[in-house]
Formats: C-alpha cells, sequence, structure tokens
C-alpha cells in the first residue's frame, strides 16, 4: 500500500472505506453490502476493496446505506421506566 497522498481521491469512494471501517450504528445491518468485507478485512485490504469498485457499485451502497440509516434512526426505541419502591 502506498502513501495515501499518492491515491487519488473520490468523496463516495472515501464515504464507502469510512462505512468498511466504522458502521455508526453498534453493527452491520443483515443484508449490508458491507457487512462481509467490514468483518473480514483488514485495514489495508478495506481500502484495496474501496478502491477496487465501480462508480455503480459506490452508488448502489450509498443509496442501501442511506434507506438503512433513515430505517433505523426512526426505529422506535425502547422506552426504559425506573420506579421507586
Amino acid at each position: 500500500m502506498g502513501p495515501i497522498f499518492e491515491k487519488p481521491s473520490n468523496p463516495s469512494r472515501t464515504l464507502v472505506l469510512g462505512l468498511l471501517v466504522s458502521c455508526r450504528f453498534t453493527e452491520c445491518a443483515e443484508d449490508c453490502p458491507l457487512r462481509k468485507p467490514h468483518n473480514d478485512l483488514s485495514i489495508e485490504e478495506k481500502d484495496e476493496y474501496a478502491q477496487g469498485l465501480s462508480a455503480e457499485e459506490i452508488k448502489s451502497i450509498l443509496v442501501q446505506h442511506e434507506s438503512c440509516y433513515e430505517k433505523r434512526l426512526l426505529r422506535p426505541k425502547p422506552v426504559v421506566i425506573f420506579c421507586r419502591l
């Protein structure tokens, strides 16, 4: 892996690399296309994976991510009630 400043960068590809490294939620959704590489690859391999994606693959991943993110944010959260005895 060469120096990072030598690699061409694209904001969408960089976002996908960020998602590969860390999902904003505690774990990836079951249908997440990045679930397996997120869990199985080293940071260097994740970078190579992201660099190897086509523009269409990146677009598809980001569309699915946006949908998943919105669904998970809107999911009702459990309410915890504390009672004094």
